[in-house]
């Protein structure tokens, strides 16, 4: 294979091609830096983010994010519109202290205080030098803009933290049980990847920061592994589902059928996407589990195939439903600049409240395939899952 060819799998994560950074991303930052420095090293407004970098990890950078106009939660973030989740995600300023993954001090708890926050804080930032803007973009977290290291921060007001929250982050348990606790009890996957990169969940004295990109992806996991405890306790659907969402250039034609718990989820690139540049046609990655869940990461999606995961069963659990799953997400040529996996996630969740349904797999894969770019037979001649048939589903 071409060093290309490995591009829609790799998206600038894992060096697939030997090079030491992923060219893609590095032309993505260069065409959108040139704003030179902020002009000021003091910096006041809302937050209630903290990001946590992997560069050289144990020995990362860490501290909150202040966006340089008003404050939006990525809900809010994903309703904005492509070009505007853009402009609002390069538009911040992000504070970099280099204290390791079990800092101690004062600008440490400031920053845990941030991402406890279940809303937006007053929070001022003073900086060694003017924070340059040096965009950075990743195929799993969302896009930054300016940085630069953080000399103090202080917290103008207290943070907003949920008592259940309060409660449980001060309880000896690991961290996937503290999860699930806080999941249940209202707190969103948002809010615990918060958390978690914080350094505040999991045994008093295990605790540590995790890098940001890592925490989305492990809180997507932890929790959709909760949502399947339950999820594979329901009845069986007897219908055909097909959930279908359009947004960001990003499409979704998700199926499910009667059956035991199963997920199966393609990612289908179109030529001239960001990953497939070179290309001729689509690329098409595909990960499955069966009902007792996987036990190797996604290599091939990453990040994209647990968001997707956790938006099917939070449907399945809502519904009180199992079934087998398939999942396909074509991407378009629109998709030029990665924002992140939260868009595949919210994604999901649309889809999940454009619901159709059918009485055989012939008449939902129609349905499903008259609305998707590519031939809905090279999905099916490639899934694991629609190659299972049974004698009903066509009856």
């Amino acid at each position: 294979m071409k060093a290309d060819d490995y591009c829609h799998i790799c998206k600038g994560t894992r060096r697939m091609c030997g090079l030491d950074c992923c060219p893609l991303l590095s032309k993505l930052a260069a065409m959108r830096g040139g704003a030179g420095r902020l002009g000021k090293k003091t910096v006041f407004g809302e937050s209630a983010e903290v990001f946590v970098g992997s560069f050289g990890y144990p020995a990362v950078s860490w501290g909150p994010v202040l966006p340089l106009g008003e404050y939006a939660g990525e809900r809010e973030i994903y309703e904005m519109g492509y070009e505007r989740i853009i402009e609002h995600r390069v538009n911040v300023v992000r504070g970099k202290r280099y204290g390791g993954i079990r800092p101690e001090g004062r600008l440490a708890e400031e920053t845990r205080d941030v991402a406890m926050s279940a809303r937006p804080i007053d929070v001022e930032m003073r900086f060694s030098k003017e924070p340059v803007f040096n965009p950075s973009f990743s195929s799993i977290a969302q896009p930054m803009g300016a940085s630069g290291t953080m000399e103090d921060v202080k917290l103008c007001e207290n943070p907003k933290i949920p008592g259940k929250a309060d409660e449980l982050l001060h309880e000896r348990a690991r961290a996937r049980e503290i999860a699930a606790e806080m999941f249940d009890g209202g707190m969103d996957n948002y809010y615990i990847t918060k958390v978690l990169s914080a350094g505040l969940l999991g045994m008093k004295d295990d605790r540590k920061m995790v890098p940001t990109r890592w925490s989305i992806t492990a809180t997507d996991d932890m929790l959709g592994k909760h949502i399947m405890g339950r999820v594979r306790g329901y009845q069986e659907v007897s219908d055909f589902y097909v959930l279908s969402h359009e947004s960001l250039s990003n499409h979704f034609e998700i199926i499910v059928m009667p059956g035991k718990w199963e997920f199966e989820n393609f990612e289908a690139w179109a030529p001239g996407t960001i990953w497939t540049l070179g290309g001729g046609g689509f690329r098409v990655s595909q990960e499955h589990e069966p009902f007792g869940g996987r036990t190797a990461y996604a290599e091939s999606q990453a990040g994209g195939y647990y968001a997707a995961r956790i938006g099917v069963l939070e449907f399945l659990d809502r519904i009180r439903g199992q079934g087998r799953v398939v999942s396909i997400r074509e991407v378009y040529e629109g998709y030029q600049v990665p924002v992140g996996v939260f868009q595949v996630r919210e994604n999901v969740r649309d889809a999940t409240l454009n619901v159709r349904k059918y009485s055989t797999l012939g008449e939902a894969l129609g349905s499903a395939g008259g609305r998707l770019r590519g031939d809905i037979s090279g999905y099916v001649g490639r899934s694991i899952i629609l190659r299972q048939r049974r004698l009903g589903e066509f009856i």
